[in-house]
């Protein structure tokens, strides 16, 4: 229960970034640390400097996917920010420092994990600044700026021939990859599921259960133990059965939908869901220490709503 208590923050959050002023403070007090970083990051990954050991050059936060959501975090709350009533420097300053962010996500992490999550967030959050009349626009901008990327990114397109390459070889590699251990943990996990679907087999459960069924059935790395299937949603499924999975997509759009019409700083958070729940299928976000805490910061901060009887008393 333990990784799950960084959704509890969220509760507390609410009762304390409910004035817009903090909602700004904690936004600006985010851009600023994630520019320094940015700034930070680059030298680094042009001079080939590590900093941590077993890290990539110009990665230097907990690992490359965290450092990069953190980078895609700070590009969502810039795409809104920009929509706002802003003087042209500020807008300036803005566009200056999401390059860095977007430098920082496709060209130095190698982090598929970011690839993946901020087109999926942009285009909500274009969707929830634009709205339906634009959608054809939206997905158009989206697609030519993703292509664009592939095409001039080397890291990034080594990393997604990588990938390509675990994925069509896992079965007969001789060692853990990746993506092939990915695989392999969702085809076991769907396995168990199958065999008790509608209420899982309990918190807490999925180690005890996973390693027991691949230690029978695999004579290699592929039955190793393992405490989580990266899959967010495999892993709530296989614990907490199909009641516990529709329970979380209901907190997931729940979230969603009310942060979407509270614009800017609910929609900040909306998108980082987005980014957050995207991710989730090739991680579990939701639990790990610093996605798990960051997501619980801005849904917290950003998504509290002021309360009714001070809302009325500022009216009158």
């Amino acid at each position: 229960m333990s990784s799950w208590k960084k959704l509890l923050f969220t509760f507390v959050l609410f009762g304390l970034f409910y004035e817009s002023q903090w909602k700004a403070r904690f936004i600006y007090c985010y851009l600023a640390a994630m520019s320094l970083a940015a700034v930070i990051a680059v030298p680094l990954w042009l001079l080939d400097i590590t900093v941590r050991s077993g890290r990539e050059a110009g990665i230097f936060m907990t690992n490359h996917s965290s450092q990069s959501l953190a980078f895609v975090v700070a590009t969502l709350c810039c795409i809104f920010l920009l929509k706002e009533s802003l003087s042209l420097q500020k807008k300036s300053l803005l566009v200056g420092v999401m390059a860095l962010f977007l430098v920082n996500i496709f060209f130095i992490s190698p982090s598929r994990s970011g690839y993946l999550a901020l087109p999926a967030a942009a285009a909500f959050a274009f969707f929830i600044l634009y709205k339906h009349k634009k959608l054809h626009y939206i997905h158009g901008i989206v697609a030519a700026a993703m292509l664009l990327v592939i095409l001039t990114s080397s890291t990034l397109q080594q990393r997604i021939k990588l990938g390509l390459e675990e994925k069509t070889n896992y079965q007969s590699s001789e060692s853990v990859t990746s993506i092939g251990i990915r695989v392999i943990f969702a085809q076991n996990t769907l396995e168990l599921i199958q065999q008790k679907p509608l209420f899982g087999y309990g918190t807490s459960s999925f180690k005890t259960v996973y390693s027991a069924h691949v230690a029978a059935k695999y004579q290699d790395w592929r039955g190793a133990p393992a405490s989580d299937p990266h899959n967010q949603y495999l892993f709530v499924w296989l614990e907490n059965g199909l009641v516990g999975l529709l329970i979380f997509l209901a907190y997931i759009y729940t979230a969603i939908r009310q942060g979407a019409s509270q614009q800017p700083y609910g929609a900040i958070a909306a998108s980082v869901l987005v980014a957050v729940a995207a991710t989730s299928l090739f991680n579990s976000n939701f639990k790990t220490f610093p996605e798990g805490h960051l997501l619980a910061f801005f849904v917290g901060c950003l998504l509290a709503r002021q309360p009714k009887n001070m809302a009325e008393a500022e009216c009158a």
